[in-house]
């Protein structure tokens, strides 16, 4: 089952926020693929149905989707603790994304110390139940468990829940068949029943998993929970009686304390001076088996790693900086306080990889590749000006460095916008030029230009111009004198023609003496006064 952020209730929690890619409507029975982006269960059947192999592209990523790998999402809501002035979930399809829930600057954040053992890849909030018998380090917690639901990675859901939760995506299929049916789409109702049915089977398994032995477990779980509750108020209750007698006694006079402090003690009985202590043989020779050295192997490292996180469990975590400065003030991590309300001065986004699990060893139970946000606060409300005196350089570097950046990436986003208006502008230049049209050529029949040759040839020679292709070439055409009628007028500017218009004539004229095909006809293009490209 995976995980998505949503809105409070769970029937349309996520829907205004989160569309299928395909349809781009709210996800119908939601499913998430391996790279996290979610989609209606009958779009992304009819979307792999398309392929003749068992698995697609994603549309969005176009990484593999293989129908196995398809989750059940299960809708979360986002961080209510967080003050006006954060940022709000964006339109997304994927899980949630580093920018979602990244409070501004100013907004305030309420973080939990988390918990984790080296040994294990189970993190929690330390509480009365982490670390405890009721959480084992090395076994997959019960979901109804303090905690887990929003911090464990890996959790055990019980028949019940499961059952409950594909129940709706029922619901939703069937509202769904209900819109298809009015609007006569068979093939689209074709994939609801597809969908409705593997969710049916899906219901079939979890009822399978109901057995007496599970029942026993979740019994157990259930009833350690409420033997630990009970144990933690009476703790809670015996601690207000004490502060409660503490402040009686404050009443009680001065005098009355001390006389009932310089009273009597009871001493230790004498022993007889017939009596003698036995004592230990000394020398090398001692009684009893001579013990043999351990050689088998240290037991593992009991040590814990602790860091602060968001309190809704999205992957928000104090900076390592103001980590350092928690150790110098608290002097050791398990002195920590539970939970800490910081001020947000900025945030800095990374990915896990093994350079970010080398230097931050407490996410290394972060899967790899995994978007996490490290923030950037002011302790000045948990450590005091005496706690930051230390560290006044190192924050004074960090904000001198977080600004730079800020204006590097101004000047990089200045220039890619410039760069981008200069080449759309000379596009657009180089675009109107070269739409520039001009009157079409008009070409007269074969006939026609083998008799209006003979009369120009009859009035003025035409002007001998060699070239490659003879005498009636288009270069000939185009340097051949005016007619004797046109001596007394200025000569007319030559006018572009377009290629479109050359290759329009062209085909105009092989149409024209396509079907004819008189013996010794000569073909002669004129143009009229087209200028070199």
């Amino acid at each position: 089952m995976a995980f998505a952020p949503g809105s409070a209730a769970q029937g349309d929690c996520g829907q205004d926020n989160t569309h299928c890619p395909i349809c781009l409507s709210a996800p119908t029975a939601p499913r998430m693929s391996k790279c996290g982006h979610i989609f209606c269960f009958p779009c992304i059947l009819h979307y792999l149905g398309t392929s003749d192999n068992k698995w697609v592209r994603c549309p969005i990523c176009f990484d593999s989707v293989n129908e196995r790998q398809l989750k059940a999402v299960k809708w979360s809501d986002g961080p209510p603790h967080l003050k006006a002035g954060t940022v709000p979930p964006s339109a997304s399809s994927s899980s949630f994304a580093s920018d979602e829930f990244v409070a501004r600057t100013g907004s305030t954040m309420h973080m939990r110390l988390v918990q984790r053992p080296q040994i294990t890849t189970l993190a929690l909030p330390r509480s009365r139940t982490w670390p405890s018998d009721l959480l084992p380090p090395h076994q997959a917690p019960f979901h109804f468990l303090p905690d887990v639901f929003k911090f464990a990675k890996f959790m055990l859901a019980t028949p019940a829940y499961l059952t409950s939760d594909l129940s709706k995506d029922l619901d939703e299929l069937a509202t769904e068949r209900r819109i298809l049916i009015g609007m006569n789409d068979s093939l689209g109702l074709s994939f609801v029943e597809s969908a409705d049915q593997k969710v049916r089977d899906q219901i079939a398994k979890a009822i399978a998993l109901d057995s007496s032995s599970l029942k026993k477990q979740i019994d157990k779980a259930t009833r350690d929970q409420r033997e630990i509750e009970e144990r933690h108020a009476i703790q809670e209750r015996n601690r207000k009686l004490e502060e409660a007698a503490r402040l009686d006694n404050s009443d009680i006079p001065s005098e009355f304390l001390a006389l009932k402090s310089s009273a009597p003690t009871r001493t230790s009985t004498p022993l007889p001076r017939n009596v003698e202590v036995a004592k230990a043989p000394q020398g090398p020779y001692r009684s009893g088996p001579r013990q043999r050295r351990n050689v088998n192997p240290p037991p593992p490292s009991t040590s814990t790693y602790y860091y602060y996180q968001d309190a809704s469990g999205l992957p928000l975590f104090l900076h390592p900086l103001e980590i350092k400065i928690l150790l110098s003030y608290y002097k050791s991590y398990s002195s920590f306080p539970d939970t800490i309300s910081i001020r947000v001065e900025s945030f800095t986004e990374g990915t896990v990889d093994d350079d970010l699990r080398k230097r931050c060893k407490y996410l290394a139970h972060m899967p790899e590749g995994a978007d996490v946000v490290f923030i950037e606060a002011d302790l000045l409300n948990v450590v005091g000006a005496d706690g930051l005196k230390n560290f006044e350089g190192a924050l004074k570097m960090r904000t001198a460095r977080r600004k730079e950046k800020e204006r590097k990436d101004d000047r990089a986003r200045t220039r890619a916008e410039e760069k981008g208006k200069s080449n759309f502008s000379s596009a657009w230049s180089d675009s109107s030029s070269s739409h520039a049209y001009l009157t079409p050529v008009s070409v007269p029949p074969v006939e026609n230009i083998e008799e209006h040759t003979q009369e120009n040839a009859s009035v003025m020679p035409l002007q001998e111009v060699s070239g490659a292709w003879g005498a009636r070439s288009f270069a000939s055409a185009l340097h051949s004198a005016p007619a004797s009628g046109n001596r007394g007028q200025p000569r007319p500017q030559p006018r572009e023609v377009d290629e479109w218009d050359l290759d329009a004539a062209w085909h105009e004229l092989e149409r024209t003496a396509g079907g004819r095909k008189k013996r010794g006809a000569r073909l002669v293009v004129l143009g009229s006064g087209g200028r070199r490209r």
